[in-house]
């Protein structure tokens, strides 16, 4: 019976796990880079998300305050003509388009808002637009 012993090379045993402990570390350094890079992008990211957050909470906050504004300035309207008087009002475009029987005195809003408050008279009713431009200009306060 012949038995063959092998000598352990302790060199490549060594290369091995130096080899091996290396590519753990740069694996590691890899690791902790491209987290510090995602969390500064997150930052970013979330800091941008924020101040685009505020603009628009900025914004709503203007848009209901015309919306206010231009609500009460049609409930004016309604009171100055008298509601029983009033068959639609609605907002077009840029004008709010009140539609009153033929009989409505008018003069009040001709008053209110002068050469701006366009009436067209028909048989059945009379058409009055007031430009929206006008109402938010004279009435919002910044």
């Amino acid at each position: 019976m012949i038995l063959i012993v092998k000598e352990k090379n302790y060199k490549a045993m060594i290369r091995k796990v130096l080899a091996f402990s290396a590519l753990v570390i740069m694996f590691s350094i890899y690791y902790d880079h491209m987290s510090t890079q995602f969390k500064e992008q997150n930052a970013a990211l979330e800091k941008k998300l924020q101040e685009e957050t505020a603009k628009l909470k900025k914004k709503y906050n203007l848009t209901k305050k015309v919306e206010r504004l231009i609500y009460k300035e049609a409930e004016e309207c309604v009171e100055l003509l008298g509601q029983e008087k009033i068959q639609s009002i609605k907002i077009v475009k840029d004008k709010l388009y009140i539609v009153c029987d033929w009989n409505t005195n008018t003069e009040p809003l001709f008053v209110r808002y002068g050469v701006l408050a366009l009436v067209k008279s028909t048989p059945e009713n009379v058409k009055i637009a007031i430009s929206l431009k006008f109402i938010v200009e004279s009435k919002y306060e910044v």
